[in-house]
């Protein structure tokens, strides 16, 4: 699926996809628009700053970033709000693991720690918003400047394994 987070924890393979179920169940839990829920999540933060933190944690460079950046990120996570990206969470891994109850969402998040489990929910959320993250369905990363390409399931009839189906033809190519 385009834009599913797959992720280890706790020696389990987990797949997180904020797809329409996931945000619709976020909307019907919170009373208000997904987007809405996510702002609610981490307030206040500007586009540009949001850009410039999720950039330089992915890098693994955060003393590359400004001082008035860096004070700007730190206001940001005072009010990030945990319950909400467990929330988002859960029902983003839903759809391939039901019955997961919210608890064991925090354990997986403990088992991450909260930057990377930040990092895949944040990857979910922009793959919800359309856009790319840069990530194959099982996370590994695209080529630069390639965008993934989704698996393509069979189609028409199957051959035998000594050839074509019986009665089928080629057709003529030319």
């Amino acid at each position: 699926m385009l834009g599913a987070q797959v992720f280890d924890a706790g020696g389990q393979r987990y797949t997180l996809f904020l797809g329409n179920a996931a945000m619709c169940a976020v909307e019907d839990q919170y009373g208000k628009g997904f987007f809405a829920v996510v702002a609610d999540a981490v307030p206040d933060v500007d586009a540009d700053t949001a850009l410039a933190i999720a950039s330089a944690m992915s890098a693994g460079a955060m003393p590359n970033l400004s001082s008035d950046t860096m004070e700007k990120m730190a206001g940001a996570m005072r009010r990030v709000r945990l319950s909400v990206l467990r929330d988002l969470a859960w029902h983003g891994l839903q759809r391939h693991h039901p019955g997961l109850s919210l608890d064991e969402v925090s354990d997986i998040a403990d088992d991450l720690g909260q930057h990377r489990f930040g990092e895949i929910i944040g990857n979910a959320i922009r793959a919800a918003q359309g856009q790319d993250d840069g990530r194959k369905g099982d996370g590994r990363p695209t080529a630069p400047g390639k965008p993934s390409t989704p698996k393509k399931k069979r189609t028409g009839r199957g051959s035998s394994p000594s050839g074509a189906a019986p009665g089928s033809t080629n057709p003529l190519s030319g």
